[in-house]
């Protein structure tokens, strides 16, 4: 049992298929509860808080993998709190089998980005009690933008695509700003599949630290949690190539 896990979702708003969800009925009732459709329904841009609401759900299974180990994805199994994904600017939370998970997104004209991390596993549990929302640094890079780096390797084994080597470089440059040097972003091999990324440093885990990818059309990201000073629930940098996407 992990006792930091975070995740992060990107969803770009410009792929083909994106427009246009919140008006499709089977793809709404497949994904979204009955108390998720009617927020989104009544929110002010319900085309946004389609995505919201999505990258919501996608965050948090990511997080609840790496809980719980091998997890289905059952969409509307992973519950986003009434009203959240329609605010501006605003944090929410999704409710998983015991999990109580906090998100927060960041959106643009282009993007709907979201960042969550576990605050509570099942009630009761006193080695997983409540704890208080910790500092998670998050970077957003657009197709057209460079990145230097070489993956190691070990990294490469798992990488399927060109955005998947690329959220992995971005996660590294996260952690260079953390003043960790030489980090690796693994993935290893299960029973049916890739595990969730992981941090490492010469193959050995990094206890205390995690890390989430994702990629969507245009855009990669990433963000990294651990063990790092400052406060506040999502921070982002200023002034590096990184940040700053728009």
């Amino acid at each position: 049992m992990t006792s930091l896990a975070i995740g992060n979702d990107i969803v770009d708003l410009a792929e083909p298929g994106a427009a246009g969800k919140a008006r499709d009925r089977r793809f709404m009732d497949r994904v979204f509860t009955a108390e998720e459709r009617a927020c989104i329904l009544g929110a002010l841009s319900p085309a946004l808080a389609v995505w919201k609401t999505w990258a919501a759900k996608e965050t948090a299974y990511k997080i609840a993998s790496k809980v719980r180990g091998k997890v289905v994805f059952a969409h509307r199994a992973f519950e986003v709190e009434p009203g959240a994904a329609g605010t501006a600017g605003g944090w929410g939370r999704v409710r998983f089998d015991g999990l109580d998970i906090r998100v927060r997104w960041e959106t643009a004209r282009d993007y709907v980005h979201c960042v969550g991390q576990l605050i509570q596993h099942r009630p009761g549990d006193a080695a997983a009690s409540p704890h208080e929302p910790r500092p998670v640094h998050s970077a957003i890079v657009h197709h057209g933008q460079l990145l230097s780096g070489t993956l190691s390797a070990a990294e490469r084994a798992s990488v399927h695509s060109t955005p998947s080597a690329r959220a992995r470089l971005v996660a590294r440059r996260l952690f260079e700003r953390l003043g960790l040097q030489g980090v690796e972003v693994l993935r290893h091999w299960r029973e049916r599949g890739w595990g969730p990324p992981v941090a490492a440093i010469g193959g050995e885990m990094l206890p205390g630290f995690d890390v989430s990818l994702s990629h969507d059309g245009r855009f990669v990201a990433a963000a990294v949690a651990g063990a790092a000073q400052g406060s506040g629930f999502l921070r982002r940098g200023r002034g590096d190539p990184i940040t700053g996407v728009r």
